[in-house]
């Protein structure tokens, strides 16, 4: 019996024990280390005052906030953001530098020498997309996309389209549109978006395939109209607008601005910057903004970036070595 009880007792010992070192590591030892846990730092690869920086300060100083750690914005500009976008590739895999990506991204292995590459940076989330559309004038005989397109089959590159030079952006987006409508316009370049929009308020040209920030306040002031947007849904400002999609062209496309983190970024990491990105562009305040700014408001967690950035990706493939269209940069 002795023995019995000095072999429960030793168990009932060992029990404490082991309960005290659990207590001890839970409640007055340190606490598992939680992330981020200092200042975290966001490469711009583009100056100070552009768009992405416009659009990414105030969702930096939203994270701040939230972490109550500073997300601190470094702009790292040059060679239309391949100096920045190597920046990002080669940063520390610790947590502690992200960076923001565009299709810039995409078009550089076109255009630079030296060029970034999609593939040596892990993806957190998309928060903007800034689509192409169709616009028109205002006093346009055509009043809907299926009015355009009719027209446009029945009478092949009458319709003369401006764009912002031959390869530039304005450029591509009129050649898979027209390619995916199964139409032709004749493709008249100018030096940049300015210059076509004021073509077509001339009278000059008949289209254009400009992302929407530029065409909006010619849209709003009513010199011109929008038969369609390039978005995976309506866009909030506009919803009455339809997009190409849901006329049965699938033409998403256009630039956007995402997050993104060098190669070998935790997985747990980038988990809890796509949820905090999430809530952010779920923040009235921060949405609001960038409707403002002419931004759509686009949340893309960590795979459907992926998948759409892929898709983006297989589309300027075809057209460079397909059609044989030479991008630019713009």
């Amino acid at each position: 019996m002795n023995k019995k009880l000095l072999s429960i007792g030793l168990g009932v010992l060992v029990l404490v024990v082991v309960l005290i070192i659990i207590f001890q590591a839970n409640w007055f030892g340190e606490e598992p280390a939680r992330y981020p846990s200092r200042d975290v730092t966001i490469i711009i690869p583009w100056s100070a005052g552009g768009m992405t920086d416009t659009l990414v300060r105030p969702i930096a100083s939203w994270l701040s906030e939230y972490f109550e750690i500073p997300f601190v914005v470094e702009n790292m500009p040059g060679g239309g953001g391949v100096v920045g976008s190597l920046e990002i590739e080669k940063a520390e895999t610790d947590g502690y530098t992200i960076g923001t990506t565009s299709i810039s991204t995409l078009t550089a292995r076109y255009v630079a020498p030296v060029y970034p590459n999609i593939e040596n940076v892990e993806l957190i989330a998309q928060v903007i997309t800034i689509p192409a559309t169709l616009t028109v004038r205002a006093d346009s005989p055509w009043e809907t996309l299926e009015e355009y397109i009719e027209y446009a089959k029945a009478n092949p590159e009458k319709i003369k389209s401006a764009n912002s030079g031959i390869g530039a952006s304005a450029h591509v987006y009129t050649v898979i549109f027209e390619e995916k409508a199964g139409i032709k316009s004749t493709r008249v370049p100018f030096p940049a978006y300015a210059e076509a929009i004021t073509a077509l308020l001339g009278g000059h040209v008949d289209s254009t395939n400009i992302p929407l920030p530029d065409v909006i306040p010619h849209v709003q002031a009513g010199d011109l109209r929008l038969l369609a947007i390039a978005s995976a849904e309506r866009h909030p400002d506009f919803p009455d607008v339809p997009t190409f999609r849901e006329k049965g062209i699938d033409f998403v496309m256009g630039n956007y601005t995402g997050f993104v983190a060098p190669k070998g970024f935790s997985r747990e990491q980038i988990e809890v910057l796509e949820n905090a990105i999430r809530k952010a562009l779920e923040d009235p305040e921060i949405n609001e903004f960038l409707l403002d700014a002419g931004y759509q408001p686009h949340f893309l967690g960590a795979e459907d970036f992926r998948n759409s950035v892929e898709a983006i990706e297989a589309e300027l493939y075809h057209l460079v070595n397909v059609l044989g269209i030479s991008l630019v940069d713009d």
